[in-house]
């Protein structure tokens, strides 16, 4: 028998060469089967290595997700505030009831009458009184409706500034205050004004004193 010389050899070292190549690479690309366990199912815990910075420890098996630590809120603390609150206002003493001040006149007026040497009949005294030491000369009233005019003309003891603030106190009573008037020259004027009523004061300096003379015009309340 002969032989096989070295070419065939080599054809024959080639030829198996080229097989297990072919059966190396169809081994290569078939599907591995994953291991079953004891119930034949699938394990399903993951066996790659979860990425860097994923929230994991390498080597576990588990969900590559970490449960958050609860958070726990700031403890409460008082509050502060520089705001200024108000003061309370103070309680004010109660102020005594007011009495509201009288008129001079009020209804029903008395008739209208005259006098030479003294008051005339009806002459409303209360309110235009003669001065500390007079002598009267004259004096009347009229009136009419609710209105009522008063005249009183005297002389008196009492010098010029005594005979004014006699009548400025009179007729404070009934808030009626008074401010300068034109006057003659010689003689001193003031009037008593309060709404509708009103008196007008002349004096004049004499022999023994003064003499003086009195205009009122009033409207009777009510």
């Amino acid at each position: 028998m002969r032989r096989p010389s070295q070419r065939t050899w080599i054809i024959l070292g080639l030829s198996a060469a080229v097989v297990i190549a072919a059966g190396a690479f169809v081994i290569s690309q078939a599907p591995v089967q994953a291991p079953t366990t004891a119930a034949g199912s699938s394990p399903t815990a993951s066996h790659s290595t979860p990425a860097t910075g994923s929230g994991s420890k390498p080597g576990s098996t588990g969900s590559t997700d970490t449960p958050l630590a609860p958070v726990t809120p700031p403890a409460v603390t008082k509050r502060y505030t520089t705001e200024v609150l108000p003061a309370a206002p103070a309680t004010s003493p109660a102020l005594p009831p007011t009495t509201p001040l009288p008129y001079p006149v009020s209804a029903p007026l008395p008739k209208s009458a005259a006098a030479v040497g003294a008051l005339a009949a009806g002459y409303p005294t209360s309110v235009l009184p003669q001065a500390p030491g007079s002598t009267i000369k004259t004096s009347s009233i009229a009136s009419q409706s609710n209105h009522l005019q008063v005249t009183l003309t005297a002389g008196s003891t009492q010098q010029v500034t005594d005979v004014v603030a006699f009548y400025r106190g009179i007729l404070a009573k009934y808030g009626m205050y008074d401010s300068a008037a034109p006057a003659l020259a010689g003689s001193t004027s003031a009037l008593f004004v309060r709404g509708g009523n009103s008196v007008t004061l002349t004096v004049t300096p004499a022999t023994s004193g003064t003499t003086y003379a009195l205009f009122a015009a009033f409207t009777a309340a009510g």
